[in-house]
């Protein structure tokens, strides 16, 4: 089973990519799933006259693993109520021709150093991505307030209750994943 991660910041330590990299790794100890973060740093402003003379080959790649993907992890950041401009061009690129959104199992965690816990940008990333024709799950909420006081400085967690959710999300997000493979086999 594979499961990818896409960060909606493109800020090198960046809060929400180190969540998605927590999530992720404890996924990953997990022997009968891979994981892997799908870099998106290099996609250009989405652009029409770009897509007509040829797809950026970064996009390509990137729409190729979420195809092998089995869930995609969309972590990003809430800006002025709502999700990050960086995420809203991943998703443009990633929903054009050839589609592979549509009928993806996805999740959508975030983070702030601020009180919101990502709501409003969360609520609004489902909606977009519900729009695209993704099963968004409704749960686990990964939605974490506060990040800046519940990571150490080399990005360590440091606080229980945040590593309680992340443990308790893994196992309800890889008990219901790995089920449903196996169902399919």
């Amino acid at each position: 089973m594979k499961i990818s991660g896409i960060c909606g910041s493109l800020r090198k330590n960046s809060w929400n990519n180190i969540l998605l990299k927590i999530v992720l790794n404890k996924i990953s100890k997990n022997k009968k799933i891979n994981t892997e973060i799908i870099n998106v740093s290099n996609f250009p402003l989405y652009n029409a006259d770009i897509e007509s003379i040829k797809t950026p080959e970064d996009v390509i790649q990137a729409k190729s693993k979420i195809q092998k993907s089995d869930l995609i992890i969309f972590s990003s950041p809430a800006y002025n109520g709502s999700y990050s401009g960086v995420m809203k061009n991943i998703v443009d690129w990633l929903s054009r021709s050839p589609q592979v959104l549509p009928d993806k199992n996805a999740l959508v965690i975030g983070c702030t150093p601020g009180m919101s816990g990502t709501l409003l940008g969360y609520t609004h990333l489902n909606q977009l991505l519900f729009g695209l024709g993704v099963n968004v799950l409704s749960q686990p909420r990964i939605l974490v307030s506060s990040i800046n006081k519940k990571l150490d400085t080399d990005g360590n967690l440091i606080d229980e209750d945040l590593e309680l959710l992340i443990e308790n999300s893994i196992d309800t997000v890889s008990y219901t994943h790995l089920r449903a493979h196996e169902t399919r086999e």
